[in-house]
C-alpha cells in the first residue's frame, strides 16, 4: 500500500500541516523537524504528490522555451542550444521543470496561445509578435524575451547589438580590398533582420561603395537554400568577392557551395558568419564570424524569469548584448 502524508505525520509525530510545509516549504520548518519528517518519509517510501504540491502552492515548479518552428529543434540549433544548456541548469538547480516547445504548437485555432500544462513562466526565444505575448500575460504567465526585441512596456527583453556586429563585419571585408560584398540574409525576426542589413548598408555607404540590389539576397536559415543561392551568386559575370552571411548556418551553406565549384577560401572568395557557434569552429578553414554570448544570454533570461515568478521587480527591463568580430581563415 502506497504510503500518504497522514501515515508520516503519524510516524514522525509532527502534523499533517507541519509534514505539508517540510516538503512544500522546507523553509519554514526548523532543521530539527525536517530530519525526523525526511526520515520518516523515508523509511516509508513515501514521495510528495507533485499534482497536490503544485494547487497547494499555487506553483508547478515547471518553466517553457518556446522557439520559433523555423529555428526548432532548439537543442541541435548552433545558436540556441548554448542558450538552452544555460537554461536547463538553472531550473535543475531550482529543482523544476523544463518544457520545450514552438510558438506554433501553442498556438489556439483562435490565435490564443496556450500550453497545455500550466506554467510558472514562459521564455520566448527568437520571433514572436505582441499578441503571443499578451495572451501569455492574459493568463498571468510571466514573459521574457531572448534574442529579440518587442516594444511593450514591463516586458524583459535580452536581445543584441545587431547593427554593430554586422557594420563591423561588412568594414573588415572593405578593409581587405573588397568591393563586391555580398549580404546572405536569414529570415529572422524583424528587429534581427534590419539590424543585420543596416549595419552592412551603413558600411557599405560610409565607404563610398555603390550598393548593389543584386548582392542582396533572403535565404531561409538553412544550409541547403544558403548554398543554393551562393551559387547562383557566384556564377554570376560579376561574382562577390565576400559573403557577408548573417548566421553561422548560412555561412557553412556558402562555403559549401565555393568549395564545390572550386574557389579557394578565403583566396577568391571570402566568407562571415554571425554567432560565432560551434559550427564556426569544426570546419575547415575555420570560419571568421560576429561573436554573440549566447550562454550568458539564456543565464540571463531564466535569471528575469525567476525574478519575476518570485515576485521580484526588474532593475532592467532591457538588456542589449555586445558583438564582438571574431576573425579566422574565411576571410
Amino acid at each position: 500500500m502506497v504510503a500518504t502524508i497522514i501515515d508520516v505525520a503519524k510516524k514522525c509525530g509532527y502534523s499533517k500541516a507541519t509534514v505539508s510545509r517540510a516538503f512544500a516549504s522546507p523553509e519554514a520548518v526548523s532543521e530539527r523537524a525536517k530530519a525526523r519528517i525526511y526520515a520518516a518519509a523515508n523509511e516509508l517510501n513515501y514521495t510528495p504528490n507533485p499534482i497536490a504540491r503544485a494547487m497547494a502552492r499555487q506553483k508547478t515548479d515547471n518553466i517553457t522555451f518556446v522557439i520559433h518552428e523555423n529555428q526548432y529543434p532548439a537543442i541541435l540549433n548552433p545558436f540556441y542550444s548554448s542558450a538552452l544548456e544555460a537554461i536547463m541548469q538553472e531550473t535543475m538547480k531550482r529543482n523544476y521543470g523544463l518544457f520545450v516547445t514552438t510558438n506554433d504548437h501553442v498556438r489556439l485555432p483562435s490565435g490564443e496561445v496556450s500550453i497545455k500544462k500550466h506554467m510558472d513562466g514562459v521564455i520566448i526565444a527568437g520571433q514572436t509578435d505582441r499578441s503571443s505575448i499578451e495572451s501569455f500575460c492574459k493568463q498571468n504567465i510571466p514573459v521574457v524575451v531572448l534574442n529579440n526585441l518587442i516594444q511593450m512596456e514591463h516586458l524583459p527583453c535580452i536581445a543584441v547589438d545587431n547593427y554593430h556586429g554586422a557594420k563591423c563585419a561588412a568594414e573588415h571585408l572593405i578593409q581587405k580590398g573588397h568591393r563586391r560584398i555580398a549580404l546572405l540574409e536569414g529570415r529572422f525576426s524583424p528587429q534581427i533582420y534590419h539590424d543585420r542589413h543596416n549595419g552592412y548598408m551603413d558600411a557599405i555607404v560610409s565607404a563610398g561603395l555603390t550598393v548593389d540590389p543584386l548582392l542582396i539576397r533572403d535565404v531561409d536559415a538553412n544550409e541547403l537554400c544558403a548554398e543554393t543561392c551562393a551559387r547562383e551568386m557566384l556564377s554570376c559575370p560579376e561574382r562577390p568577392t565576400a559573403l557577408l552571411c548573417t548566421n553561422d548556418t548560412i555561412a557553412v551553406g556558402a562555403m559549401k557551395a565555393a568549395m564545390r565549384m572550386g574557389l579557394r577560401i578565403p583566396e577568391d572568395v571570402a566568407v562571415i558568419g554571425f554567432d560565432d557557434s560551434y559550427v564556426s569552429r569544426v570546419i575547415e578553414p575555420e570560419l571568421t564570424t560576429v561573436r554573440i554570448d549566447s550562454l550568458q544570454m539564456g543565464k540571463l533570461a531564466v535569471e528575469m524569469l525567476f525574478r519575476l515568478i518570485d515576485g521580484e521587480e526588474l532593475s532592467k527591463w532591457y538588456i542589449e548584448m555586445p558583438t564582438e568580430l571574431i576573425v579566422r581563415g574565411t576571410t
